[in-house]
């Protein structure tokens, strides 16, 4: 039932007139129940009906021509260039407003907004291949490289991984890396970019079909699917080697496959009655059993696909699976046996517990730490009893420009402001379909992980948060752009409009999720900068290290040659990771005291790793070794050179390679010769 200001209770109807033709109007335009449609015979139909593929040739020139700017760029900035962010952002704002306005238009087929997200979403993964084209450059994927050595070396699984110790128990990404690599001849890397680009068409494609279900418009789709492009996660960490980039487009397929199930059981109670009447019935319901039968076999292959790939794409899918099973208790569109949600949810809530306290796996211990952490911080932040984290403001180097810090803030603002308005048109139109009520339920959790920004820890929970709650949140505004502008009320300038919105969505979500685009090119090192930090100097170290010291030796170092020494070199990294053992007391204190030789005994260090480079500037992340290091994420000058280098000076302790600026200690002896009396 459509309802008016008018119809309203009295404090309502007592409103300023102009108040209350606005809240019709939006009212009117949420209820709108064909807002994709033009009026029957209109001059538009006809015309829309007319136009064909012409501008999918121009479009997939403009995005090559994009492409061309981004590795313009990199190039520049590989010889030296300095100063090419312009050229960096101009091609990737060129993949993107193109598609935007034409994925807008009524006029595009089908198939070309399928071609053009498709496109548009391996052209996104090209730029992240463009950052090192020939080996790992991101500080997670060395993590998972190092798991698919292992099974490739040891050939079993479950084998220890001192960089990340919970990345053995989810070897799902590492298995297919395996084969693949097996299989075709291909190194981890080459097989590694192989499956993850597939991942990234699977994505774009699952997420397209689920909106054109839920939506029963190939226009509001490729809007949702387009609009999910823009968060934080998805030009960069979610085009990287990492579980989450496999296991998140799994999780959206299963959820294709699921969500016919609830109309495929409303036809089934409705042919119930006529089955033992009339034959034709009878068949057909069968066909549709059988149908939903094979759905979910196919639905629980992919969960413990997911559930063998990653944990916390498993934990929200659990959630998701329980919010939608209550959601249609509470709507009783159809009973829940004849749905198989019910069954789906307990099998993956099974798998779930299964695989959480499989022996060994520490995931629980990972992930209640990191949680109970930012918690704190946040309690802190409201009872003013802990400092607030600065936004805007990097541990070194220049502060954040005036103009990006505008971008970010109003791509999340908008994102705040349009929600209510998503969440009013699918309660008004879509509020009897499950699965829609439960992904605007779950959008409400957008501004409620915003919060987390202003802690150090909870920063990341926030960004990690946003490419899973971008999915129910995407739908939710394609349904508010749909219906706030319908086909038949849309002009050439507000489609211009609402794609000049989108960028700056789309734009605000690249700054937050990548940073200074000057820290994302190629360029001189950095200390502490991830990608910025991989260097051949540090790779011939860690290669010396594997060739001459042999494999699995003890070693403490900073966080960057941690992943080197422990990829490259193959070497057992001591750190609070894995030993719960935190040495940068070892190397930040200006003498080696009793507690630090205690700590080289605890954690029966035998080597050393000292980058003296750290000495020259400050940290980009805002720690050396470990976050809670003494004046961790709040260091003010860089580290002294006399401070690491006084392992030259100590009697036991044997230097073993010096490259200059990478200085190996054998501090074996040291911690084993007797102590003075």
């Amino acid at each position: 039932m459509k309802l008016s200001i008018s119809q309203l209770s009295p404090p309502y109807n007592k409103l300023p007139l102009w108040i209350q033709h606005l809240l019709n109007t939006i009212l009117q335009r949420a209820q709108d129940t064909y807002p994709e449609q033009y009026s029957a015979g209109s001059q538009s139909a006809a015309r829309v009906r007319s136009l064909t593929w012409r501008w999918l040739p121009l479009l997939t020139l403009t995005q090559a021509l994009g492409m061309l700017l981004v590795a313009y760029a990199f190039t520049r900035s590989r010889s030296g260039g300095s100063d090419l962010t312009p050229f960096f952002l101009a091609g990737v704002l060129l993949i993107f407003i193109p598609t935007a306005a034409r994925l807008l238009t009524p006029a595009a087929a089908r198939s070309e907004r399928i071609a053009l997200l498709c496109l548009a979403g391996l052209n996104y993964y090209l730029v992240k291949v463009l950052t090192s084209p020939l080996s790992f450059a991101f500080f997670d994927e060395f993590l998972h490289w190092r798991t698919a050595d292992d099974i490739a070396s040891s050939q079993h699984l479950f084998h220890t991984n001192t960089l990340l110790p919970v990345s053995p128990y989810y070897p799902g990404l590492e298995i297919v890396t395996n084969a693949l690599s097996t299989l075709s001849g291909l190194n981890s890397f080459y097989s590694g970019l192989t499956i993850i680009g597939m991942a990234r068409l699977m994505m774009i494609g699952a997420l397209f079909l689920l909106n054109e279900h839920l939506l029963r418009s190939p226009r509001a789709a490729g809007i949702a699917t387009l609009i999910y492009m823009a968060n934080p996660h998805f030009l960069l960490f979610d085009a990287q080697y990492g579980y989450e980039s496999l296991a998140l487009p799994l999780m959206t397929c299963a959820l294709v496959i699921m969500a016919p199930q609830q109309s495929i059981a409303a036809r089934l109670a409705r042919l119930e009655p006529l089955v033992p009447f009339v034959k034709f019935s009878a068949l057909h319901r069968r066909g549709l059993n059988s149908r939903l039968r094979w759905m979910t076999l196919a639905t629980w292959i992919i969960v413990s696909a997911v559930v063998l790939t990653h944990h916390v794409t498993d934990f929200f899918f659990d959630g998701l699976l329980i919010a939608w099973l209550v959601m249609c208790a509470c709507m009783r569109p159809t009973p829940l046996r004849r749905t198989r949600l019910a069954w789906t949810a307990l099998f993956a809530l099974g798998a779930s517990m299964i695989s959480s306290v499989w022996i060994g796996n520490p995931v629980v211990a990972y992930l209640s730490a990191f949680f109970g952490e930012a918690l704190q911080e946040l309690g802190q932040v409201l009872t003013n009893t802990g400092p607030a984290r600065q936004l805007f403001v990097t541990y070194s180097g220049p502060p954040t420009p005036l103009w990006e810090r505008i971008i970010t803030i109003s791509s999340t603002g908008m994102l705040l402001l349009c929600l209510p308005f998503g969440l009013l048109c699918l309660w008004q139109r879509y509020r009897s379909h499950a699965l829609c009520t439960t992904f605007g339920l779950i959008a409400l959790c957008y501004p409620l992980s915003q919060v987390f920004r202003f802690t150090d820890t909870g920063a990341e929970l926030t960004d990690r948060a946003a490419a899973f709650l971008f999915i129910p949140l995407a739908t939710t505004l394609a349904i508010f752009i749909v219906q706030f502008w319908p086909l038949q009320q849309l002009s050439r300038m507000k489609m211009l409009v609402i794609t000049a919105a989108l960028t700056v969505l789309f734009l605000g979500g690249t700054l937050l999720g990548t940073g200074p685009a000057s820290a994302l090119l190629p360029g001189p090192y950095e200390a502490i900068a991830d990608s910025r930090s991989i260097e051949p100097e540090g790779i011939q170290a860690a290669l010396w290290a594997h060739g001459y010291l042999a494999a699995g030796n003890r070693i403490a170092t900073d966080r960057i040659n941690q992943i080197l020494m422990g990829t490259y070199g193959d070497q057992y990294i001591v750190s609070t990771t894995q030993d719960k053992i935190d040495v940068s007391p070892v190397f930040l204190s200006a003498r080696l005291s009793p507690d630090d030789i205690a700590i080289l005994r605890q954690g029966a260090i035998h080597y050393l790793v000292v980058d003296l480079r750290l000495t020259q500037s400050l940290p980009v992340l805002g720690f050396y070794y470990e976050q809670g290091e003494p004046e961790g994420l709040h260091h003010s000058t860089p580290i002294s050179v006399q401070d690491l280098a006084k392992f030259s000076t100590l009697p036991g302790i044997n230097r073993v390679f010096d490259s200059g600026d990478i200085v190996i200690y054998d501090v074996g002896g040291f911690i084993h010769a007797p102590e003075k009396s």
